[in-house]
């Protein structure tokens, strides 16, 4: 595409808000930028942010666009993965401000303990607490809107990249006290993290990550769920 080389994407080196876009630039078959901010040097870099912070995405033209679920709209759009019907457009939008809501709703639980009272805290919460039952409605919601491992319908949108991504990075060790295996009750959750990382695009994206992070590692495996 002529769009190939124009355009830069900067994010920490780590999955969070950047991987559901780059993801999505990997589905699109679009290369991109991809810069990676250490930690070290974001006191530096923030200011020069359109609003103090990341991801940040320079456009071939060379606009500058900011906000995770806009980025990832953006880009999901010419990769296809954006429905054009608006009730579906609406459901695919409405999962990914869910999803914003339990990564927040993980945050704040056990927010300001010590770690082992923290970890208790998320133990219990998402086990047989709010956390849980957030967990549970998700699965619900996919099992009445979507259909083979699809949030919204039965093709990929970029509402499976949004939770595949949540979802993911949930259970794969940056939270304390959020074990692996707290997803297993959730089949359909499951099921559609199975299905974003199987697709080959994605498995490629991952294959030639050369981050040593075990987090992206752990990401791709979850074509073997």
């Amino acid at each position: 595409m002529s769009e190939a080389k124009g355009y830069k994407l900067t994010y920490f080196g780590l999955t969070g808000r950047g991987e559901p876009i780059r993801l999505a630039f990997a589905v699109a078959g679009i290369k991109f930028e991809d810069v990676r901010i250490e930690f070290k040097d974001w006191g530096k870099v923030k200011p020069t942010t359109p609003w103090g912070s990341l991801p940040v995405l320079e456009t071939p033209s060379g606009d500058i666009l900011t906000q995770c679920r806009a980025l990832t709209r953006f880009v999901g759009k010419k990769a296809k993965l954006y429905p054009s019907d608006d009730l579906a457009a609406a459901k695919v939008d409405e999962m990914m401000d869910v999803c914003e809501d339990l990564g927040k709703l993980v945050n704040d639980t056990g927010k300001g303990m010590e770690k082992a009272e923290k970890e208790k805290a998320r133990v219990e919460s998402s086990t047989k607490g709010p956390i849980a039952a957030f967990l549970k409605k998700v699965d619900a919601y996919i099992a009445k809107n979507g259909k083979d491992g699809h949030v919204v319908g039965d093709k990929l949108t970029i509402a499976d990249l949004f939770l595949f991504c949540n979802s993911s990075f949930l259970v794969c060790g940056f939270y304390d006290g959020m074990s692996k295996d707290v997803l297993k009750s959730y089949p359909n959750i499951q099921a559609v993290r199975k299905t974003v990382a199987s697709v080959p695009e994605i498995q490629k994206r991952y294959e030639n990550e050369k981050s040593a992070s075990p987090v992206f590692k752990f990401f791709a495996s979850a074509k073997d769920l």
